[in-house]
């Protein structure tokens, strides 16, 4: 089983579905365990598909043109 520290490394491995067989179970086994990692197992997973929906959204004109006008030149 591993601890925490090894879990918050094979967090977004996990979540990328990249680990092996064996890493795989050992997550899931420390996630079932810990109350801490299961939560920030929660928190990855509902920043992901709020990231996900922010992306597939347009970005209103008025608020395009908004940012452009707060860009400063770089010269």
């Amino acid at each position: 089983m591993c601890d925490c520290v090894e879990c918050e490394q094979m967090m977004q491995p996990y979540l990328d579905r990249t680990l092996n067989e064996g890493e795989r179970r050992e997550a899931e086994e420390h996630l079932a365990e810990c109350e801490w990692c299961s939560n920030r197992y929660r928190f990855e997973t509902e920043l992901r598909q709020y990231v996900r929906v922010a992306y597939s959204e347009a970005m209103p004109p008025a608020l395009k043109q908004k940012l452009a006008a707060l860009r400063t030149p770089l010269f």
